[in-house]
């Protein structure tokens, strides 16, 4: 991925996730700013694995493989958040869940990523 176009994915990641959790009733500045820097440590790390595994081939991209990788992403985020913002494990997981999903929706539809 070239680097312009991570930070736009990132920047549009940001943008809709902290959107959702804003509508979703997390509104607090320490809700917000929790979900903004989980999102500043997930991102990096799934795009630096998807930048490796194009380099040495760890497992074959297509929309499974990154379907996979963004409820990974999701539970960790999860984890992340439940310990951050002390609120119920299945609280954050619907969260989690919840913006990973739109979010990779409008990836989709926006990159109008083949893999």
């Amino acid at each position: 991925m070239r680097l312009e176009y991570y930070f736009l994915a990132l920047i549009l990641t940001l943008v809709i996730e902290l959107s959702i959790a804003y509508i979703s009733g997390f509104r607090t500045k320490k809700c917000i700013i929790t979900i903004f820097l989980v999102n500043i440590i997930t991102h990096p790390l799934l795009c630096y694995f998807l930048w490796i595994n194009s380099v040495i081939s760890i497992i074959p991209v297509n929309y499974f493989s990154i379907v996979v990788l963004e409820i990974l992403v999701a539970l960790l985020e999860s984890v992340l958040l439940f310990f951050s913002l002390k609120q119920k494990y299945l609280n954050m997981l619907r969260l989690s869940l919840y913006i990973n999903i739109t979010s990779f929706v409008f990836g989709l539809l926006m990159f109008n990523n083949s893999f």
